[in-house]
């Protein structure tokens, strides 16, 4: 079965679908990509952190609504604070990479490994120690952002070369239409 053209598309909606279209799938995926990638080099170089102790405020499950349909995730909410050189600093991060999911499970394992009231070793960055977290190193979650921005970064790319070569291909005046193909162009071995 062959494609078929019914009507063919204007100008500027293929102007909008072979230049426009793929751009937010490129800037998205470079974007998330190097987020992701600034939290995974964060996330190596942590192992090597200076650490002091701090103490749990507060650990609790968070369920997050999604307006859009109707769902939401839950969320580990570890809330900790440490003292250095007399100055008191507080944070929230247990890994890069923390995620959320909509089976509760994750997040109260999280919840459960820092309990309220509990002394905790805290890694900080030396040069910025607001920038701190519980689990240093590169979990199975830090490689996540850095993969999804490429993937949607790979995908706008490819849209952006191949989708202009499409249009140009089917709706192209030097590429004659054969009437009995419904739209594509004619086979010149006929």
């Amino acid at each position: 079965m062959g494609i078929q053209i019914e009507k063919p598309m204007s100008p500027i909606v293929r102007i909008f679908f072979s230049r426009i279209f793929p751009l937010p799938f490129l800037i998205v995926g470079v974007t998330v990509f190097a987020f992701g990638t600034r939290n995974f080099f964060r996330a190596e170089s942590s192992t090597g952190w200076p650490t002091t102790t701090g103490m749990i405020e507060t650990s609790s499950v968070e369920y997050h609504t999604d307006n859009d349909n109707g769902g939401g995730t839950y969320h580990a909410h570890v809330f900790y604070h440490y003292s250095l050189n007399g100055t008191t600093y507080n944070g929230d991060r247990v890994a890069y990479g923390d995620y959320g999911e909509s089976n509760p499970a994750h997040a109260r394992h999280i919840v459960n490994r820092y309990p309220a009231g509990s002394n905790v070793t805290v890694y900080y960055m030396q040069d910025k120690p607001e920038e701190c977290l519980l689990e240093p190193g590169i979990q199975g979650q830090t490689w996540f952002l850095p993969c999804f921005g490429a993937l949607f970064a790979i995908v706008g790319s490819v849209m952006l070369v191949f989708l202009p070569r499409v249009m140009r291909k089917q709706y192209d005046p030097d590429h004659p239409f054969d009437e009995t193909n419904k739209g594509l162009p004619d086979d010149p071995r006929r």
